[in-house]
């Protein structure tokens, strides 16, 4: 399918009541093709809402497949397309997005921030997943190592303290980067203009240097 030939589709999508939305989007994702997957992902970049809540969760379904594309739509110029990637790759679960998705809380979208927020807590629930969340804080300056477990402390206080456990022992930590290193998907997204410094995150100012 061409661009123009998406964007038709879309304009049309846009007129249809809700239900009519949602049975589309339950069709590509029973489909699983890559020509769906990629409509599934173009959906994250519509404004409508409903489209993308609905894509979001037919992505999230569809597991390990979709794990790399969300990962690079973190990078999206659109904040709402960000939010929703991180959704989906926290409801997936998988260890590869703990690293990528960490580094979304400096993302300079509050929304997207708890976004990436809500998907790391998913993800903490989970044992393998969580040594992963782990061993991305761990990788953080202290201070934002504070500004990730706060984040979650706000959602669940049991959560957050088993990371902080985690991230205490190396052993731990080196056993869950072995097993990371073993999958073949990339680990992290690049800095891109609308990531913040992490200073800049957690509220602190440094003075430039004379």
């Amino acid at each position: 399918m061409t661009s123009k030939e998406a964007e038709r589709l879309w304009d049309e999508l846009r007129q249809r009541d809700p239900e009519a939305k949602r049975a589309w989007i339950a069709r590509l994702a029973r489909d699983g093709s890559p020509e769906s997957i990629d409509l599934l992902l173009g959906a994250l970049e519509q404004e409508s809402w409903f489209l993308r809540d609905s894509a979001t969760r037919a992505l999230a379904g569809m597991g390990e497949e979709v794990v790399e594309p969300l990962i690079e739509y973190l990078q999206s110029g659109l904040w709402y397309t960000r939010a929703a990637a991180a959704s989906a790759l926290g409801a997936i679960g998988l260890p590869i997005a703990a690293e990528p998705l960490t580094e979304l809380l400096r993302d300079a979208n509050r929304t997207v921030r708890d976004a990436s927020r809500d998907a790391l807590l998913c993800m903490a629930r989970d044992e393998l997943s969580a040594h992963a969340v782990a061993t991305a804080f761990a990788s953080l300056t202290e201070r934002a190592q504070r500004f990730a477990l706060d984040g979650l402390a706000e959602r669940d206080p049991d959560i957050a303290d088993g990371i902080a456990r985690l991230m205490a022992d190396p052993a731990r930590r080196a056993a869950a980067e072995a097993a990371a290193s073993t999958m073949g998907l990339r680990r992290a997204v690049n800095d891109t203009p609308h990531d913040l410094d992490w200073d800049e995150v957690t509220g602190i100012r440094r003075e430039p240097r004379a």
